[in-house]
């Protein structure tokens, strides 16, 4: 005679699993945060709550009263990190604009979760609220008109902010016009207009320091070495002919 299988006992309503449904989390509360009506804050417990948008409570439905099973419980929590990430993204994104791979390290460095950041990444390209090509765009203008750099040193800034390189360089070399010829002009004008608004700097000095210096702040702005040379030149003569330098060039080779 078979041997009758090993009796399982019945669970529904023994005192363990009493204790885990009693030790499970149950929302107390929804309320509707302060100046987010798109939002509902979850209370769990009466101490813990969880912002997340309102179709998060339809999609669930949840409601006071539930408790949550473990699987729930997470998707909630998922959903709350979610909603953080996004809030501190706009935020980061009202401050000043911001390529993609920087807002990626931001919100890295605010401890979220790979997944949430992501998530909120791609949430923010579909929107159209994060775009590289436009941020590269208003990033070479604000260098060019702000700082003096040129294309070469907008391009290495834009890459090193996650930029990829056809629009980086679209960008950089985009708001200098469309041929090298034109690029070349801007530059040595601009280049001199620097040098002029510096030109207290260079006051009384030799015309070699005064040189290299010039050459060495158009070269930092990324200014292409035969463009620098020329303003460089074309300023240090301006100056000379003032009387703004300690002696003409050869005076002091001389010397």
């Amino acid at each position: 005679m078979r041997p009758a299988p090993p009796r399982i006992p019945d669970q529904r309503n023994s005192p363990h699993r009493s204790a885990q449904i009693l030790n499970r989390s149950r929302i107390t509360r929804i309320s509707t945060p302060k100046g987010r009506p798109d939002h509902r804050v979850i209370h769990i417990d009466g101490k813990l709550s969880l912002t997340v948008p309102e179709r998060i409570l339809s999609e669930l439905n949840l409601k006071p009263g539930l408790v949550l099973s473990a699987p729930l419980e997470k998707e909630l929590e998922s959903a709350g990190e979610m909603s953080k990430a996004r809030s501190r993204a706009i935020r980061l994104l009202t401050i000043r604009l911001r390529s993609e791979e920087e807002l990626r390290r931001s919100l890295l460095h605010a401890d979220f979760s790979y997944p949430a950041i992501e998530e909120t990444i791609s949430a923010l390209l579909k929107d159209g609220i994060l775009d590289d090509r436009l941020f590269a765009e208003l990033f070479a203008e604000e260098k060019r008109r702000v700082r003096g750099y040129a294309p070469a040193r907008i391009e290495s800034d834009l890459r090193s902010r996650g930029v990829a390189r056809e629009i980086a360089h679209g960008a950089a070399w985009g708001v200098y016009g469309e041929g090298p010829g034109d690029v070349d002009s801007c530059l040595l004008d601009e280049g001199m207009t620097i040098l002029r608004r510096r030109q207290a700097h260079y006051e009384g000095l030799l015309p070699r320091v005064a040189r290299r210096r010039m050459a060495g702040l158009l070269g930092r702005a990324g200014y292409p070495v035969s463009v620098a040379i020329d303003a460089v030149n074309a300023v240090i003569e301006e100056m000379e002919v003032e009387g703004l330098l300690a002696g003409t060039e050869e005076e002091r080779t001389d010397k």
